[in-house]
Formats: structure tokens, sequence, C-alpha cells
């Protein structure tokens, strides 16, 4: 596979919940991968995607979903959070892993049309 063109991103869109399905861990070996690779990558969640980004998780047993989103943001990934999600879920910035940020369906939108790949990913 050649690399990308400077331009290349990647759009991740996360409905499911943190650890209710591999979705989330999938995204993220996605977005690391295509990161490594010189993509742009955007991860948007909706629904119950938004958990994802609640700070200070500590499910045993499980993927450290919460604890690898830092990292990568720190390496480029951009990640929006539905904001609209996030209100009816009560996840107030304080409680938010740092680097995520409320978003819209409208900014959705404009990272489905910039980008080269797009994929959905939840129930």
């Amino acid at each position: 596979m050649s690399d990308p063109t400077p331009a290349a991103t990647l759009t991740l869109f996360l409905t499911g919940t943190p650890f209710g399905s591999e979705a989330a861990r999938t995204a993220l070996n996605l977005a690391e991968a295509a990161l490594e690779r010189g993509y742009r990558v955007n991860l948007f969640a909706s629904a119950d995607g938004v958990y994802a980004a609640t700070a200070g998780q500590k499910a045993e047993g499980l993927p450290p979903v919460g604890e690898r989103l830092p990292a990568l943001i720190e390496k480029g990934l951009r990640v929006d959070l539905c904001g609209s999600c996030l209100q009816l879920r009560g996840l107030r910035r304080e409680v938010r892993i740092d680097g995520t940020r409320p978003s819209s369906l409208k900014n959705l939108f404009a990272m489905v049309q910039e980008s080269r790949a797009f994929i959905a990913l939840g129930q």
C-alpha cells in the first residue's frame, strides 16, 4: 500500500458504547494505524459513543479506551463529540477527556466531505 497524500483524511463515526462491543477499540486501532501512515484522522462520537471520551474510566478486564484516547489526540487525532448527545447524557466538560470537543452533525458532514474514507462503527 502506498503512502497517502498529505491531505488524506480518514473519518471514523463511533456510535457504540466503549464497553458494550469492540467498536470503540476498533476505532482507536484504525485511528492509530492511519496516524502512523500519515493520515489526518477524525473521530466523531455520537449516541453512546460519546462515553468513550469520559475521563477516569477503569473497566477491569476490558480494553482501556479512555486511557488510549489522550495519546492518540496528542498524535493528531481530532475528536468531536455530538453536542446534543453529550447534553442528553449529562457529560459536562469536567468529565470529558482533554482535547475532545462538543460538535454537531454539520461538522460531521464537513469531515465526511474532506475524507478519503469514512467508517461507521457501533450498534
